[in-house]
């Protein structure tokens, strides 16, 4: 919250004299301009859309109301939990619970339903996964429906307390048993355990207080990141309209094979072909690696398989800042076919060494 706020009224831009209805409907024009999912989690938008939402708790409830016109902000409206309460939802707090359940079934709190978890895959490169990045990622969810806030009805006034349940949710039956009365509870089959009914559903969602839309997210991949590791985004799964919590976005990484290099651990490893000259009479050359191109050299006398070690050259250590080495096996190549004079000039050595050739 900002520290210096605003009078209440001049957030929603409404008048002083203004009614309830006009308060929610400055509310709602305000909350769809304004919705952190409309303007990709801008933080001046979030900033933007708390203090509309704390207006509205204010101002859409006739004690608070009353009590800020009287006293202005002398008077604490919230105490702290209600604060906290108000921006649960969308990663900010359960703002339309908060303003709307009192009226559905009196003050018991029911459970918050949840929306599922999503599962998707994202493919980075390999050195993407050594130093990590920064990544948009395109998925579809289940938001909240930004014309009805959620609620499922195409205004406020349609929705009434389900007249089975009486607002609870839950209808209780009483059986006489051998053993005496038994009373038994279950979900209402009229409101799903909603406790409300919508009479004129909102056309966009058709009831469901939700719709299915294709989001971007931006999400950090931290360097050293194995394929197939998952990562969690808490409050980016579907959501089931207004008085339920989004579930969460589960990311799989999918870390794409690279022509030249291997991963063991932390370690990156790659391979240098040379002849049986390079092998015997040493040169240097350049090598490929995650920082790019880099001299190194091979010592004269190198045997197959021996391994030329580069320090820190390799992939940043998950949740770390070390880096692991750059391991290049030496493979050193016998030729298949020879020239006459390449023949010859081998004879002539192994003739020096009084070696058995032929």
């Amino acid at each position: 919250m900002s520290k210096t706020k605003r009078d209440y009224y001049e957030v929603l831009g409404v008048p002083r004299t203004c009614t309830v209805t006009e308060i929610k409907k400055a509310y709602r024009k305000l909350a769809r301009e304004y919705h952190p999912d409309v303007n990709n989690g801008n933080p001046d938008f979030e900033e933007r859309f708390k203090e509309i939402s704390e207006a509205y708790a204010v101002l859409s409830d006739d004690e608070k109301r009353d009590q800020y016109d009287k006293f202005g902000f002398s008077r604490n409206l919230f105490s702290e939990a209600d604060l906290g309460d108000i921006f649960s939802e969308f990663g900010f707090g359960n703002i339309f619970s908060s303003f709307f359940e009192s009226g559905f079934g009196g003050s018991r709190r029911r459970a918050r339903s949840r929306g599922s978890d999503i599962e998707i895959a994202a493919e980075i490169s390999f050195k993407e996964s050594a130093f990590g990045i920064k990544k948009e990622i395109e998925y579809e969810v289940d938001k909240i429906c930004l014309e009805c806030d959620g609620s499922g009805a195409s205004e406020e006034g349609s929705i009434e307390v389900c007249e089975v349940c009486s607002g609870t949710g839950q209808v209780r039956v009483t059986r006489q048993t051998l053993i005496g009365n038994v009373i038994t509870a279950s979900t209402c089959e009229k409101c799903s355990g909603s406790g409300k009914v919508i009479k004129d559903q909102c056309k966009k969602c058709h009831g469901q207080g939700y719709c299915n839309v294709k989001k971007k997210i931006k999400v950090d991949v931290p360097a050293g990141i194995h394929n197939g590791d998952r990562m969690r985004v808490t409050g980016k799964g579907n959501s089931l309209g207004r008085d339920s919590m989004a579930g969460d976005l589960y990311i799989t990484v999918r870390v794409l094979q690279h022509p030249e290099f291997k991963r063991d651990n932390d370690d990156v490893i790659s391979e240098l072909k040379i002849s049986f000259a390079q092998a015997a009479l040493g040169f240097n050359t350049e090598v490929n690696t995650l920082d790019g191109i880099e001299k190194v050299r091979v010592k004269p006398g190198t045997q197959p398989e021996t391994k030329i070690l580069m320090r820190s050259r390799g992939f940043v250590q998950l949740n770390g800042y070390r880096r692991g080495n750059h391991i290049i096996n030496i493979k050193v190549e016998i030729p298949t076919r020879l020239r006459r004079k390449e023949k010859e000039l081998l004879a002539d050595y192994a003739k020096i060494k009084k070696e058995k050739i032929g």
